[in-house]
């Protein structure tokens, strides 16, 4: 199987979230998989030092190259992608999704849109019907790709919890959105991963029979 795992840079304030990413690496890999990291080889919309929360004025970085840091380093550009080589994709949280992979987030009046090499990858699986997992703010490309709104988090007791799309193989798990601990957190994304990987099994056993 190949799973992509879409990132856009390193970091919670701006890029994916580090956590998030490393344990959907960890799950994937307990798991038997080797997923294919991708990022848009673009400019981060902001820098932030993550120190204070506040925006670094004139250091321009790479979302392609922060994204690096998190793959140490084996991180594909998304333009050089074929998604149909792909069986499912994870997007990790962060705000890296908002603000990297669209414009106009956050800016009041500003219409927010996907860059196309984003929504042209992530349309894809939508439209193909393949397993997408969504980690907190994460799931903003996709609900922008989809016209629909990002709905708050909904508290759960039980961090295995997933919001499922009633009408497409949508997961999502809050990630830190939803959890302060780090213990739930990897119980929701490895619920994720574990929900994902049945429905690829379950797919491949269906075109066996077929």
């Amino acid at each position: 199987m190949r799973i992509g795992i879409l990132l856009a840079g390193c970091g919670l304030y701006d890029g994916s979230d580090v956590h998030e990413t490393v344990l959907v690496l960890a799950a994937l890999e307990a798991a038997g998989e080797r997923p294919l990291i991708v990022a848009p080889d673009v400019p981060l919309a902001r820098t932030v030092d993550h120190l204070t929360g506040d925006a670094i004025d004139g250091e321009s970085r790479g979302v392609l190259r922060e994204s690096a840091r998190l793959g140490r380093g084996a991180v594909h550009a998304l333009s050089t992608v074929r998604a149909t080589e792909l069986e499912a994709l994870i997007v990790p949280g962060g705000y890296g999704p908002a603000v990297n992979l669209a414009t106009g987030f956050a800016v009041p009046g500003a219409v927010r849109t996907l860059l196309p090499d984003v929504a042209s990858f992530l349309r894809h699986f939508v439209e193909a019907g393949k397993p997408i997992g969504l980690i907190g703010l994460g799931e903003l490309p996709v609900r922008l790709l989809l016209g629909e709104a990002a709905d708050p988090p909904a508290t759960s007791r039980d961090p295995r919890a997933l919001k499922v799309d009633p009408n497409r193989p949508i997961l999502y798990t809050p990630g830190f959105a939803g959890f302060a601990r780090m213990a739930e957190v990897r119980a929701g994304i490895e619920a994720l991963v574990e929900a994902i990987l049945a429905r690829l099994e379950g797919a491949a056993r269906s075109a066996e029979r077929a």
